[in-house]
């Protein structure tokens, strides 16, 4: 067998074993189910996109972050964020500011510029610069209208989750030298991979209600999470479950002035088998034993 053999156990009468091995031509489990996750990862590398994603992907995770702020931006805190720095003593550069010019009638989404001298000595900049006007009442400017317009380092800063509505669930992710895959809740700008859930496409898909949206990280929405984990880590196993037969034999020499012999002869023949198993070990080998039906207190480990 190609894979991996990782683990065995024999029951206690001696009667079956069951072993377990790595599977070493595993698919990625996105290519295995209509789960509505979403990927988009810039990694040279290493992707878990599929082919749709890998043809729509944003350039980078500021643009994601800054399309779907576009989409499902909490405009009230995104806001307070812009308002209090237009009250700020203090500004860092690329800080977006929106103030309402009352001469003109319209809010001004601004932009800080840190000072920076030139070669006469001449300082430039530690001021606000203009990136858009907009002519309307603020209840009606939304994080759609000025996501567009905001610089990279206040996306930086939108990158939380506390800046999105409930409409949608993200995570970040990373891969190590070895493909191996790592979530975390943390997104950023940086990030070399963005996964997410939109709530409307999930909760058609799954049936479940809004109550079972709400209050929950994506990792404990999307079990997609763990396997994809599990996936990249080359945590994934099958097993195969054997009877023991045993057989009398006689033996008798016809060429040879030999006893005749007789001993007892054992080979073990396959009963059952399952693959695709996305865990560590310890858990996946729970559900293996369950999935073979078999109680895992009746079996001792050997050495393999």
């Amino acid at each position: 067998m190609a894979n991996d053999l990782v683990k065995r156990m024999v029951k206690k009468d001696g009667s079956q074993r069951i072993s377990f091995y790595r599977d070493e031509y595993a698919e990625n489990p996105r290519g295995m189910t209509d789960e509505p996750l979403h990927c988009e990862d810039w990694n040279r590398n290493c992707s878990i996109m599929n082919k749709h994603e890998r043809i729509t992907k944003s350039e980078n995770a500021c643009e994601w972050i800054r399309y779907m702020l576009e989409r499902y931006g909490n405009t009230k805190e995104i806001f307070k964020v812009l308002f209090e720095n237009a009250k700020s003593d203090k500004h860092n550069e690329g800080d977006n500011a929106l103030v309402y010019n009352e001469q003109r009638h319209e809010w001004i989404l601004n932009c800080w510029i840190e000072p920076w001298t030139d070669s006469y000595g001449e300082v430039h900049g530690n001021c606000w610069s203009e990136e858009e006007a907009f002519r309307c009442k603020i209840k009606n400017l939304t994080a759609w209208d000025i996501a567009s317009y905001l610089s990279d380092k206040q996306i930086e800063v939108f990158a939380d989750e506390k800046y999105f509505t409930d409409g949608i669930k993200m995570m970040s992710y990373s891969f190590d030298y070895y493909g191996g895959i790592s979530f975390s809740h943390d997104v950023d700008t940086n990030a070399e991979g963005i996964a997410w859930l939109e709530k409307d496409e999930f909760l058609e898909y799954s049936g479940c209600s809004e109550d079972y949206w709400k209050g929950k990280s994506l990792d404990q929405i999307e079990f997609l999470i763990d396997e994809l984990e599990a996936y990249g880590n080359n945590d994934v196993y099958g097993f195969v479950v054997e009877d023991c037969i045993k057989s009398k034999v006689h033996k008798e020499y016809t060429n040879v002035d030999k006893d005749d012999e007789d001993y007892e002869e054992e080979e073990w023949e396959e009963a059952d088998s399952c693959w695709g198993f996305y865990a560590e070990l310890d858990k996946a080998e729970e559900w293996m034993f369950a999935q073979a039906g078999l109680n895992k207190d009746d079996f001792e480990e050997v050495e393999v």
